[in-house]
């Protein structure tokens, strides 16, 4: 039950994939490794024959499929994003190789939604949508031809998940926050520091990623994110009425 529980909980999201064919691929690969849960931002048509025939058996997993507009409300209800990408830099921050970062984060799926989100065919997710993940995950591969089709790469991942799972996880059974709460505290921590008059806060967005980033990295639960929110709370009501 433990298994399925975890398996329940893993969401592959896909980010305005171009070809149907892909997403019949992807829903069938997930089938045979017992996932079930696939989130689509802006997808093709996917009634089309392609995506039914590359499914194979697995065309369920599409009708069932979540549709989202953006990236944004993909991710809301998610207490840990993985964004895979096979671009590496300084923007990005470090990344994890497939199993090793399912090993960090698999322990936490029991009580936890989770979603590995996969970008676009040509041109991966752009920066600002990697923002809202927590981690970065890579494929090795041979340094002249590092991309791989976006089905290869969800059955990969696919792949790497069932196969953790076939030797039992420590839990600890923490109920983290979700996105949209990691989201509400960064943008008042942002608006706080703008009434502090902070200079970076209003200069530049180097902060602001420092800062989603930092936050991305720390595992928070729901009341965490409550204490932090009351101390923002409480300096803006001391600037107001006892600064002026």
């Amino acid at each position: 039950m433990e298994k399925e529980k975890i398996l329940n909980n893993i969401y592959f999201i896909l980010v305005e994939p171009q070809y149907p064919g892909n997403i019949g691929s992807v829903a069938r690969a997930m089938n045979t490794m017992g996932l079930s849960k696939l989130r689509i931002v802006n997808p093709p048509d996917l009634k089309a024959d392609e995506a039914k025939m590359m499914a194979y058996q697995s065309y369920h997993i599409i009708e069932n499929a979540e549709i989202f507009s953006s990236v944004d409300e993909a991710v809301d209800d998610l207490s840990i994003v993985v964004a895979t990408t096979a671009r590496l830099g300084h923007e990005r921050g470090p990344s994890w190789e497939p199993r090793e970062v399912v090993q960090e984060i698999l322990k936490f799926a029991p009580e936890n939604k989770i979603g590995f989100m996969f970008g676009r065919e040509e041109r991966g997710l752009s920066n600002e949508e990697l923002r809202r993940a927590h981690f970065f995950t890579t494929i090795p591969a041979y340094r002249s031809y590092p991309s791989l089709n976006l089905s290869q790469a969800a059955m990969l991942y696919a792949y790497t998940i069932y196969d953790s799972l076939r030797t039992p996880i420590s839990s600890p059974k923490t109920r983290l926050a979700e996105e949209k709460d990691l989201q509400l505290l960064h943008r008042r921590i942002m608006e706080t520091m703008e009434k502090l008059e902070f200079r970076e806060a209003n200069e530049s967005d180097h902060f602001a990623r420092t800062l989603r980033r930092a936050i991305g990295r720390t595992y928070w639960e729901k009341r965490d994110v409550a204490v932090f929110l009351k101390i923002v709370k409480q300096i803006e009501w001391y600037l107001e009425n006892r600064c002026g």
